[in-house]
């Protein structure tokens, strides 16, 4: 358990606190090689998200607990693809610079990198209490949370490439622009309203 966490804290740090040395030194932590780190992160993530909409939801009924569930299992479904995605196209456009592929380790940035929206309830919690909630202060709140990934992504993207400032900041926004557009794949945001509506028939 004890190297487990000190393995956790490295991924976070190296995701958070110095990306520089993320492709680098990732492969020698055996949690952040393993699946297990990228469905932990998920889980968590999902979970944090459907709390937090939740939260900014009233008024809470019974239907809530199914709008926990399914946003939850939603929030999943998109957590595990959207960086999948997201990462095959911020590789495509790196690789017209001229840069060697390193698809695999920015794709485990990518997974790695969900454990931002960890935050969310707790923001949600902050924004509920001062007395901003509703459907329209979620949306707002997972657009920035959008926008901050993207912002973690081109860290990613400019030390695992070694790319320019400007270039990993476009590239990431040209990534997410297309990513969002894939036919299957639903807005987070959307999908759990979806489900949503359908839990309360329950």
């Amino acid at each position: 358990m004890r190297d487990f966490f000190f393995d956790l804290v490295d991924v976070l740090e190296l995701v958070f606190l110095d990306p520089l040395r993320y492709s680098e030194e990732i492969q020698e932590i055996p949690f952040a090689k393993s699946p297990l780190s990228n469905w932990l992160f998920s889980v968590l993530a999902a979970l944090s998200l459907s709390v937090g909409m939740s939260i900014l939801s009233a008024p809470y009924t019974i239907s809530t607990i199914s709008f926990l569930f399914f946003g939850f299992i939603a929030n999943l479904f998109m957590f595990r693809f959207f960086p999948f995605f997201y990462a095959l196209v911020a590789d495509y456009y790196v690789q017209k610079k001229g840069r060697s592929q390193k698809l695999l380790f920015l794709l485990l940035f990518s997974r790695h990198s969900v454990v931002l929206f960890l935050l969310f309830a707790p923001v949600s919690i902050v924004f509920h209490a001062v007395g901003l909630s509703g459907l329209g202060t979620g949306f707002f709140l997972l657009l920035t949370f959008v926008f901050l990934y993207s912002l973690s992504l081109s860290r990613g993207l400019k030390s695992i490439y070694e790319l320019r400032n400007r270039d990993s900041l476009r590239f990431s926004f040209y990534a997410l622009g297309l990513t969002i557009l894939f036919p299957f794949l639903m807005n987070l945001y959307t999908a759990t309203n979806i489900l949503q509506s359908i839990s309360g028939g329950f």
